[in-house]
């Protein structure tokens, strides 16, 4: 599992059937095999890499998400970082024009 968790966190975007097979030290073939002889094994591991994909490379996209990263990162900013980081993203806006 912690080769998997390496893999992911090194890359964001999504794997090829070859790339999880490799992770398991089976072959593509052997992938496709199972996606037929075996769809619910097929379909849990696919799943999980899905889930996996999402949980680790979320949608940057998302507004929400955004703004929850970013008070957890302000959060852990001491005071004086706060105040500086406060006053930097309200010259960026002011620049944007929001």
């Amino acid at each position: 599992m912690l080769k998997m968790y390496k893999y992911f966190t090194k890359k964001a975007n999504k794997l090829t059937k070859e790339e999880i097979a490799k992770l398991f030290d089976i072959s593509r073939q052997t992938l496709n095999n199972w996606e037929k002889t075996k769809p619910e094994l097929y379909k849990i591991i696919m799943e999980h890499f899905k889930e996996e994909q999402e949980r680790i490379y979320p949608d940057l996209n998302d507004p929400k998400f955004l703004k929850a990263e970013m008070i957890k990162a302000i959060e852990k900013l001491p005071n004086q970082k706060v105040k500086k980081f406060y006053h930097l993203m309200m010259a960026e806006l002011a620049d944007i024009g929001a």
